[in-house]
């Protein structure tokens, strides 16, 4: 019985290490797609947020204990290259983390539509929450750049359809 118990937590062990990699993995690319947006132009960075993209598609996938916390994760990682307020868009993407996972597990978001109209709202809302703070924090007085922002949520949310869409195409056109 010891063996068995020892076993089935090893398998959890890597379960848990194999969604590590996968969030570790999923941050990088947001990385590497940050970097490369900002040398082709700055204002790239204000209508594709990679990291919300990869805060939903990981939230969808996992579940919101794993989005919220991949939220934290990619919330610090893009206030890290931000000047503002630090944990400013790690607080909006963990909740948009956690709601994305859970709204997710509720209702039936597998057509395209669906998905992209959740996306669209999810990331209108972190926006929404996120500007809020914004002006919260600089007393009125924060500026955001650029009306470009305002493309951010439909933006991620072609690019969240996108994500989950296109392998299903790569498997079909494989098969045929």
């Amino acid at each position: 019985m010891l063996w068995l118990s020892w076993e089935s937590g090893r398998s959890e062990s890597g379960a848990v290490m194999k969604n590590l990699y996968e969030a570790a993995a999923a941050v990088l690319a947001s990385i590497f797609l940050f970097s490369i947006l900002v040398l082709i132009h700055p204002s790239l960075v204000l209508v594709i947020n990679p990291f919300a993209l990869a805060v939903i598609y990981l939230a969808i996938v996992k579940g919101e204990v794993f989005g919220a916390a991949a939220g934290t994760a990619c919330g610090l990682v893009q206030d890290a290259f931000s000047m503002g307020v630090f944990g400013h868009a790690g607080l909006t993407k963990t909740l948009m983390g956690f709601l994305a996972g859970s709204i997710s597990r509720k209702i039936n978001i597998a057509p395209f539509s669906r998905r992209f109209l959740f996306a669209f709202l999810l990331s209108a809302g972190e926006l929404v929450l996120w500007m809020g703070l914004g002006r919260l924090f600089s007393a009125g007085r924060a500026s955001f750049g650029s009306e470009w922002i305002l493309l951010q949520p439909p933006a991620v949310a072609l690019a969240v359809g996108l994500a989950f869409h296109i392998p299903g195409w790569f498997k079909a056109r494989r098969k045929s």
